[in-house]
């Protein structure tokens, strides 16, 4: 052994050995550190406290300040639309409703881009993030985007405007607003339906040119059926002279279907838009009364009755 490693090893053996700390005070030292962290993340929290107050503020303000604008640019859209004249009021209502819903998914756009920029996000950043993810996106898009399309396809077209009677999917009612992704129809009892436009399939407008009420009476197979269709003519002739609702007599058609227990007439009478409900009530209720004057009992089923024993 060289002095030079002899004395190496002395060293080592004159360096003394650290002793383990002990574990309370292991996790006394962890806590004070955490209380440190703590503290410093507080300290820099109320540094920025006013930065994040005043940014919250500047957001309420776009916000508060964006509706008010979307109401005034609503209220400039009606004024606007209803002094061009249009030559159909219902037609000016539909172009206000969807030119008003166009306008608001804009200003929400808006809002939100401006309230993103307000907390420092780079909207370059989320565009380019959103156009590659748009196309994992796009499948789930697809029923938006379908009822959007529908609905500048439904305007458009003009097969309904606000203020119509239509049915739509076996739902029926008047029109209360047309937006770019909805149409709203309200029922005769009051409830207010929300239909997307991609689902619109079949519509039935009730409320272009004329309409017609229509009647199916139902005759006994035993009776004289030319002597019924006199007596509802008949009937049907003072009906056009009492009734305001309808202009001209109605036509009674003869035999138009036959039924297991009764045989089929129809009447139609042309009446003014919407009053053909109103119509046909009066009618059955005339056609009931002429039938008990005259001793023609309509057919019915009567339930059998079976004695106790």
């Amino acid at each position: 052994m060289t002095g030079f490693d002899f004395a190496r090893m002395s060293a080592r053996r004159a360096t003394p050995t650290p002793s383990p700390v002990p574990a309370d005070q292991k996790m006394i030292n962890e806590i004070s550190s955490a209380m440190d962290s703590a503290t410093g993340k507080a300290g820099d929290l109320m540094d920025q406290m006013p930065i994040i107050v005043s940014r919250l503020l500047m957001a309420l303000g776009v916000i508060i300040a964006g509706l008010i604008l979307l109401k005034i640019f609503k209220w400039i859209i009606s004024k606007v639309i209803r002094r061009k004249n249009v030559k159909y009021a219902q037609r000016a209502d539909t172009l206000r409703s969807v030119v008003s819903s166009i306008c608001s998914y804009i200003m929400y756009f808006l809002i939100i881009a401006v309230v993103m920029r307000i907390f420092g996000m780079n909207l370059n950043s989320i565009l380019t993030v959103a156009g590659v993810g748009g196309i994992a996106i796009g499948f789930g898009a697809q029923t938006l985007i379908k009822d959007i399309l529908s609905g500048l396809f439904l305007w458009g077209e003009g097969s309904i405007a606000v203020g119509d009677l239509v049915d739509i999917n076996d739902l029926s009612g008047t029109v209360e607003a047309i937006s770019i992704r909805t149409t709203r129809i309200r029922k005769y009892n009051g409830d207010l339906i929300t239909i997307p436009n991609g689902d619109i399939r079949t519509i039935t407008n009730m409320s272009r040119g004329f309409r017609r009420a229509v009647v199916n009476i139902r005759c006994p197979y035993e009776e004289d059926q030319n002597r019924i269709v006199e007596i509802l003519r008949d009937e049907m002739n003072r009906a056009a002279q009492e009734m305001e609702e309808i202009t001209e007599v109605p036509e009674v058609m003869s035999i138009v279907s036959f039924e297991t227990d009764a045989v089929m007439l129809q009447i139609a009478a042309v009446c003014p838009l919407g009053s053909h409900w109103k119509v046909e009530r009066e009618i059955r209720s005339r056609v009931k009364a002429r039938f008990d004057a005259e001793g023609i009992e309509m057919p019915h089923y009567v339930t059998p009755y079976f004695p106790k024993h």
